[in-house]
């Protein structure tokens, strides 16, 4: 059996990212998956490193000497690399799983896995805007760490057009996209029963109010039966309820915990929208996580703040492709037509294209 370790900065029970999402790839075609979470501090005491959930998936938990924000100059980030390769040595021998096992890596400085994997294929997968989003951008740690992660590994991928350029300028890369977790279903509604619009991700700071706003006032136009609807989690922080709060000031607008796609009305919704603002980390989004499953029911998008977005008939930007209004009667207009298109890519993004990137082609044969 093939077998895999992911090393991630993330705990296994949070909200699915694309390290998650990987790692249900991945045990769903016959790949044994170790996932190793987010380390925490030395002092923190783990009754149970490793913890095998089934017989072909396990969690395990590592440690490091600092937050990955704090390893600004290169005594301290070798001193944390030092300390976390010799936690994952004895974490790898603990697991006792083969030699052959391929390394995906999700962290921006992990060359130190190099070291602690001398003879297995090490693939990095670099998942977000890291210098976009670090807190001391002058000490040019991120960009430092990036490219010595990116020369040791034996492949590079990247999630953005933007971060696949960058990291071009240190190693060979390959953008690697979300891909469909559902198959395509046709709307089964008539397109003049659409009258809702559906956010479905996490209510949180990178919605852009204003946006919001244009699209709780053409609702009103259009008439009382047209709602705005926020579908996520809305509670895990202080700034998310404060989102929350400032959306539920426009009419129209509801707000609902997070429920699956298919126990929301999608036969009354007519887009899904992403109205995201400029914050540095939206710059970089080729195509969010939720992008395919919201596509796989053939609605269209309505999204904002997102350059490097994917650009297809059936994604609509506000403001570039027209205002609200505009943008709702093109969709109204083109809904059904955009159908097949909305098919064929969904088709085109299939999970065996990933998991062929990923070297994995003999377990999808099997």
């Amino acid at each position: 059996m093939a077998e895999a370790f992911l090393i991630t900065n993330s705990r296994w029970e949070e909200p699915p990212r694309i390290r998650h999402q990987v790692a249900r790839l991945l045990m769903d075609h016959g790949v044994r998956v170790a996932f190793f979470e987010r380390p925490c501090m030395p002092w923190v005491r783990q009754p149970c490193p490793i913890r095998e959930v089934t017989k072909d998936f396990a969690i395990v938990q590592t440690k490091c000497l600092l937050h990955a924000q704090l390893r600004v100059v290169p005594p301290i980030a070798w001193g944390n690399a030092t300390f976390s390769r010799w936690v994952l040595q004895s974490r790898r021998d603990e697991l006792g799983w083969s030699n052959d096992a391929v390394v995906i890596n999700f962290l921006y400085d992990g060359a130190f896995l190099r070291d602690v994997f001398p003879r297995q294929r090490l693939i990095t997968l670099i998942h977000d805007d890291f210098e976009a989003q670090s807190h001391f951008p002058w000490f040019g740690h991120v960009a430092r760490a990036l490219r010595a992660t990116c020369q040791v590994s034996d492949q590079v991928l990247a999630v953005s057009t933007p971060l696949v350029t960058r990291l071009q300028q240190w190693s060979p890369c390959e953008l690697f996209l979300p891909w469909a977790v559902r198959q395509y279903r046709a709307p089964r509604a008539d397109v003049n029963s659409r009258k809702a619009l559906l956010f479905w991700g996490s209510v949180d700071t990178a919605i852009d109010v204003d946006v919001v706003r244009q699209l709780s006032e053409e609702c009103v136009r259009r008439g009382p039966d047209w709602k705005v609807l926020f579908v996520g989690p809305t509670e895990r922080s202080d700034r998310r309820r404060r989102m929350t709060t400032l959306l539920t000031q426009f009419p129209q607008v509801e707000i609902h915990p997070a429920t699956p796609l298919d126990d929301l009305p999608i036969d009354s919704i007519l887009a899904a929208v992403i109205p995201y603002g400029g914050a540095p980390h939206t710059k970089a989004i080729t195509m969010a996580n939720k992008t395919m499953q919201l596509l796989a029911c053939g609605l269209p998008l309505l999204i904002s703040g997102m350059p490097a977005f994917l650009r297809q008939p059936f994604i609509l930007r506000l403001g570039e492709d027209g205002e609200v209004r505009e943008c709702l009667d093109r969709v109204r207009d083109h809904f059904a037509d955009w159908q097949p298109l909305v098919q064929a890519f969904v088709e085109s993004q299939s999970p065996r294209d990933r998991l062929r990137q990923l070297g994995f082609a003999k377990a999808d044969s099997g």
